[in-house]
């Protein structure tokens, strides 16, 4: 019955700020929404055998807030709610997760700007055992940016930033608790009207809370790339470069100095009129507690093609991502090696301005050339959803 009653209320009081409209005091701005997805997920602890399946609710309830200072300062902030309702045992899967975020833009003479953000998140990842609680986690994100052009064509950036990682619940994965430090700068050139080219440096530190004596690094990352209209039709951006890891140690015969090729794209082709084709690529480094390995290497490939009928708005999608485990784990001749498959069909119907409602259904794969203590890394999972959101 609750999950009957969460629905009509949002109708009812999405109906009420129609007519409202954004809630205003002055030059601060309240946008409230509110949102509930009902899915069937056949494989909720992504296993390979012993699939168990559950009726999920998902309900989020936040609100955004814009204020302005002025003709030259913004500030934003907002906060949401998210409910996790399982039939499956509901004791392990429920959860309830919280998002924050605030932030500041100052736009300063001759074109110069300073933002600050920081967003903050407690929430849990996915149960992979009737028996294990999800694992919570808290995560805070704090970043500084200042921009400035230089002189004609070109202009610079820095930027610092900071990201904490908190483990808690699951013993096994405090090895994941660390913190991040990361700056450095932009130096960009406009090429065409709407089109600049950049340079970017950044240095990281690496700290673990645990002394696991594998995973504290320093580590630069440059890269070179396009940013705006790369072609007719194309907008983006594409980067390519190069990380150098330094650890502070490492296992007996592992190499302390690590080099990766790097790149990342994010590009949307306006084909024809009502038609997107998305593409989204990334070739990086991730930190990882599975066994010995301190970092695997994620390649990803993600396509997709949106088309408007009228209101409804249908996506098709897909992706495969290669995850290349960087050293040999103990008692293996090989290092561990993922191959992730996922597609995805979508669509989206406006009812009004504010209200919008969706059905989905993906299919996800993954195939895996290590069982470590008799754990089979491998799956399929699919997924069928129907949404509402309203916004106030």
């Amino acid at each position: 019955m609750k999950k009957l009653i969460i629905p009509a209320i949002m109708m009812v009081a999405a109906s009420n700020a129609a007519a409202m409209g954004n809630l205003k005091f002055g030059n601060l701005e309240i946008n409230p929404f509110v949102s509930t997805q009902e899915s069937y997920d056949n494989n909720i602890y992504l296993e390979m055998k012993g699939k168990n399946s559950s009726l999920i609710n998902r309900t989020g309830i936040g609100v955004d807030l814009l204020h302005k200072l002025g003709s030259r300062i913004d500030l934003s902030g907002g906060y949401t709610m998210e409910l996790l309702a399982y039939d499956e045992s509901p004791a392990t899967n429920n959860a309830v997760h919280n998002m924050a975020g605030l932030g500041v833009k100052v736009r300063l003479p001759k074109n110069m700007s300073l933002s600050v953000d920081n967003k903050y998140a407690d929430t849990t990842d996915q149960a992979t055992t009737q028996e294990t609680d999800r694992a919570g986690r808290i995560q805070n994100n704090a970043t500084a940016r200042f921009e400035a052009p230089i002189r004609g064509k070109f202009g610079f950036a820095l930027e610092a930033g900071h990201t904490y990682h908190d483990y808690v619940k699951v013993a096994a994965n405090d090895k994941l608790d660390r913190q991040e430090l990361l700056a450095g700068a932009d130096l960009t050139c406009q090429i065409m009207p709407k089109t600049k080219a950049m340079l970017s440096w950044r240095y990281g530190d690496l700290d673990y809370r645990l002394d696991t004596d594998k995973g504290d690094a320093t580590y630069h990352n440059v890269e070179l790339g396009l940013v705006g209209n790369i072609a007719p039709k194309l907008t983006g951006t594409v980067k390519a470069g190069l990380q150098m890891r330094d650890y502070d140690q490492g296992n007996t015969g592992v190499d302390n100095d690590i080099d990766t090729f790097g790149y990342s794209a994010q590009l949307l082709w306006k084909a024809v009129p009502r038609t997107d084709i998305a593409l989204f690529a990334r070739r990086a480094n991730v930190e990882t507690s599975y066994l010995t390995s301190r970092f695997y290497t994620s390649t990803l490939t993600d396509l997709s093609f949106s088309r408007e009928v009228r209101k409804v708005k249908l996506t098709l999608g897909g992706n495969y991502e290669l995850v290349e485990y960087a050293e040999n784990t103990a008692g293996k001749t090989r290092p561990r090696e993922d191959r992730n498959i996922a597609a995805r069909l979508a669509a989206d119907y406006n009812i009004q301005k504010w209200l919008k409602a969706g059905l989905s259904f993906s299919h996800k794969a993954r195939l895996s050339n290590d069982g470590a203590a008799g754990v089979e890394f491998g799956y399929r999972n699919n997924v069928a959803a129907a949404s509402l959101k309203a916004m106030f």
